[in-house]
């Protein structure tokens, strides 16, 4: 749980997830985020993301990747290909209440698990179900990040012209989809809200991901060019990378006033040319003035360059590492910060998008494997110790 006033909204919503890899971990940590109580179901052999990445102190299944996206969270595990895992879980669905039951298995397995719509609205008529997959309900085939941007047309887009498509520096797909759930979960509690009534949602990775080709779609339906462009705009001129000094910048230019404003200082005197005057000109001779602008920043430090930039209305930035951002006051003063009350271990998370904290900023510590089993148990269908002990090794762990 999340420990400021901005938690009080979801405090009293219940999650269950059964969720590994980082799509439905993500929408779920947003969740938490908002103070919702979320656990997460994961098979005896722990979620493989507890595994990838760097350590936390030495110690097993509690490496970076998992880390990032599970602070909030309580952790449960369960063998839902045993038929006493899944009536563990129907019961939980049933006494806890649960609000919310998440899952991004394979479709396929919805059956199989006890996990399908039609088997957890029988038990409760108004839970929300999410089910996240690659492809929705009517394909079961796995899929991953870079196979989804791939799909979606991502990749085309990413990357210098003539050059091998590639990646998105960041796993734009799974995030992406965990965005859309959170957002769909929105509006069915807003539909809970008004009618009583639950709500199925499915999630399909690789119409999240195309939905994003908003404006390529539109200019390649007109005819308009689309593929690789390295960092340039092909409606705006000059947009790119530049090389000063010190460090790498981008310049964007959106309209001709902003130019006239850059060739206004004497650094940029020389590329005041009728020709260049309107954007279309721009464009046309976008490789000469690309170069041009290159020799002129790149005698330039940074600082001097953003600062004569901002100082002329011109958007400018510097290509900021991830080292820049956990430094910048600003950033660094909303991100969320997790302790480990066992190791003293602390770490720092990812914010909530458009969260806004007025006062401290601390969320539980992601949850090792298993680690409320007993507590959940015990809480919510008042298990014995005697009969925790009788479902360990086989059903939970």
């Amino acid at each position: 749980m999340i420990i400021t006033k901005n938690s009080e909204f979801f405090k009293d919503l219940t999650v269950l997830s059964l969720e590994q890899a980082l799509s439905m971990p993500y929408c779920t940590y947003r969740l938490a985020l908002k103070g919702a109580q979320v656990i997460r179901i994961e098979a005896l052999q722990g979620d493989p993301n507890r595994y990838v990445g760097f350590r936390m102190a030495g110690e097993e299944a509690m490496n970076s990747q998992f880390l990032g996206v599970n602070a909030g969270k309580q952790s449960i595990t369960l063998n839902l290909a045993e038929k006493r895992g899944q009536q563990l879980l129907w019961e939980l669905i049933e006494k806890i209440p649960a609000d919310i039951f998440c899952t991004n298995q394979l479709p396929k397995n919805y059956e199989k698990l006890g996990i399908s719509y039609e088997i957890l609205s029988s038990l409760k008529p108004d839970i929300i179900w999410v089910g996240l997959s690659g492809f929705g309900p009517e394909r079961s085939e796995p899929a991953y990040d870079p196979i989804i941007q791939a799909m979606a047309g991502i990749m085309n887009e990413t990357g210098e012209l003539g050059r091998d498509p590639m990646l998105a520096g960041i796993p734009i797909a799974d995030l992406e989809a965990g965005n859309q759930a959170y957002a769909s979960i929105m509006e069915a509690l807003y539909k809970k809200g008004k009618t009583g009534e639950g709500s199925r949602i499915d999630i399909s990775m690789l119409q999240c991901t195309t939905a994003l080709l908003s404006t390529k779609i539109t200019n390649h339906e007109f005819g308009e060019p689309v593929g690789r462009n390295g960092n340039r705009h092909r409606s705006f001129a000059p947009v790119n990378t530049y090389p000063t000094k010190d460090g790498f910048v981008i310049i964007a230019v959106g309209n001709d006033r902003q130019w006239a404003n850059l060739v206004a200082n004497p650094e940029f005197a020389q590329l005041n040319n009728p020709d260049y005057v309107a954007n279309r000109g721009r464009i046309k001779d976008i490789e000469r003035l690309d170069q041009a602008l290159r020799e002129i920043i790149g005698t330039m430090k940074m600082e001097e360059l953003i600062k004569m930039c901002k100082n002329s209305g011109i958007p400018v930035a510097k290509v900021a590492t991830v080292n820049d951002i956990m430094a910048d006051p600003s950033l660094r003063k909303n991100m969320v910060r997790a302790k480990d009350s066992r190791s003293g271990y602390e770490i720092t998370l990812p914010l909530d998008p458009v969260i806004k904290f007025s006062e401290e900023k601390i969320i539980s510590f992601p949850p090792r494997l298993g680690e409320h089993n007993e507590e959940i148990l015990t809480k919510y269908l008042d298990y014995s110790v005697e009969t925790i002990k009788e479902l360990k090794n086989k059903i939970i762990g």
